[in-house]
């Protein structure tokens, strides 16, 4: 039983478990830009915590994107233009989920704004690894047959 290694379903394996640390990576990354964001714009900006949320928002997954295209997915030869196309659809219903729990958290449960985001950020964590790995940069692998009608 011991000598007999596959080394594919190995290095598979891994490979998943590396694309995940990668995600998490940028995605602490981005979280940490994104929270920096919000709370130069409440604090320092005056804004109101959801104005703050959705400019913070889209800049920090400008740069998800990127970091995310090239370094998490390495999806280098595929469209950039579908590729943020699905994307900003993934994070645009990411982004409704994210103000809906923001209200409920801050204006009902009387949560800081920035503890708050910081909930919602792990809350959806798995939601967008699964949707970014599965649609928004989902490679067609060499063993998919292009069906021809």
């Amino acid at each position: 039983m011991g000598k007999n290694i596959n080394h594919s379903l190995i290095f598979n394996l891994l490979n998943k478990s590396s694309q995940i640390i990668r995600f998490s990576f940028v995605g602490a990354f981005c979280l940490g830009f994104n929270t920096l964001i919000l709370y130069v714009l409440m604090e320092f900006g005056h804004l109101h915590y959801l104005l703050s949320t959705i400019i913070a928002f889209f800049f920090s997954n400008l740069l998800g994107f990127f970091l995310n295209k090239y370094y998490t997915f390495r999806a280098l030869k595929t469209s950039i233009w579908k590729e943020l196309y699905k994307y900003y659809a993934v994070m645009t219903s990411s982004f409704i989920a994210n103000l809906l729990l923001m209200v409920i958290l801050v204006d009902l449960f009387k949560l800081w704004a920035i503890y708050a985001s910081l909930l919602v950020a792990i809350i959806l964590y798995i939601y967008n690894y699964l949707m970014h790995k599965n649609w928004s940069f989902r490679m067609k692998r060499a063993s998919q047959k292009v069906k021809i009608r």
